[in-house]
């Protein structure tokens, strides 16, 4: 896990400050961290979410342990861009809802930012936040793990 070394080339802190912005009071974000396939940061992180381990080591273990499956991620835009919706266009965010949370990942070619909200939030919102502040460039296809490797 880093902490303010860029890892991706789009403006994290504005697409966090205007997500925070869309949601009100921005209390729904808990976690804003940028990513590819090789390597994350985070970018934000609230205190809520800090009160869930015992210190930033643990904290970073378990970030650690989510990042390993960013290669899953785009894999999984090149099944669906390539093999079974090739005329959808590129992959623009996925979200999973759970009981206490939301896990939005939005894509730009091979760079990502992962955010958790609260799970009633306004996803739609937070994901045209992040068009509004890093451009409509938004959409990942399956040459985004391809060009990552090399």
């Amino acid at each position: 896990m880093t902490w303010g070394d860029e890892v991706v080339s789009l403006d994290v802190d504005a697409a966090t400050a205007a997500i925070r912005n869309a949601l009100g009071d921005g209390s729904d974000l808990h976690v804003a961290a940028a990513f590819t396939p090789d390597a994350y940061e985070i970018a934000y992180c609230d205190e809520f979410t800090r009160s869930f381990y015992a210190d930033d080591e643990e904290m970073a273990g378990h970030f650690d342990r989510i990042h390993r499956y960013a290669g899953i991620d785009f894999s999984e835009i090149g099944l669906f861009v390539d093999e079974l919706f090739p005329v959808a266009g590129g992959v623009e965010y996925v979200a999973t809802g759970m009981d206490h949370l939301t896990v939005v990942r939005v894509y730009t070619d091979s760079e990502g930012l992962l955010l958790t909200l609260d799970p009633d939030a306004d996803v739609t919102a937070a994901v045209e936040a992040v068009r509004d502040a890093i451009g409509p460039d938004l959409g990942a296809t399956g040459d985004a793990l391809s060009s990552s490797d090399g």
